[in-house]
């Protein structure tokens, strides 16, 4: 731009001269560095994020999974707990469902029920610390989760 002033005489005060021809086309355009992004930045931006949502998806998926395997694992937690207040109001004389016996690793009768498909509760009743006392332990199989299969709890029921 200096030769340009240079060639320009007569300037008039408080103006700024301009060049004519071919930098004079160029006015009001942006340099050619700033003209916008290549093929290239584009197609390497396009793969940073495409590995992004990849990674996204691949997260979801596990999350997905664990989320199904935690409910199923409250399930059974919850059914473990529903039969230990079923079983707390039979009476220990007359119901052979708080008998001792039963049998963890087998379906024994009066000692198992299957509440819903896959799912497998049994329990345990042993002699309490007194004579008006049951320790149970109760096992849940549930084959629908993927994980946390087994679910075994234990308590002590009383007889009112």
């Amino acid at each position: 731009m200096s030769n340009c002033r240079k060639r320009l005489p007569g300037s008039q005060r408080g103006t700024r001269p301009t060049c004519k021809g071919l930098l004079g086309s160029l006015r009001g355009t942006r340099p050619a560095g700033d003209a916008g992004f290549t093929l290239v930045e584009v197609l390497i931006s396009m793969l940073v994020m495409t590995i992004g949502l990849v990674g996204i998806a691949a997260l979801l998926a596990i999350t997905t999974q664990m989320h199904i395997g935690a409910r199923e694992a409250a399930r059974s937690t919850r059914l473990a707990q529903d039969k230990f207040d079923e079983l707390m109001k039979l009476n220990f004389a007359a119901d052979p469902e708080v008998a001792v016996g039963g049998d963890l690793d087998a379906n024994e009768v009066d000692y198992f029920e299957e509440p819903m498909t896959g799912v497998t509760v049994r329990w345990v009743v042993a002699d309490g610390p007194t004579d008006d006392t049951r320790v149970v332990t109760v096992r849940v199989l549930n084959e629908r989760a993927q994980q946390y299969r087994r679910t075994d709890l234990s308590t002590i029921i009383r007889q009112w």
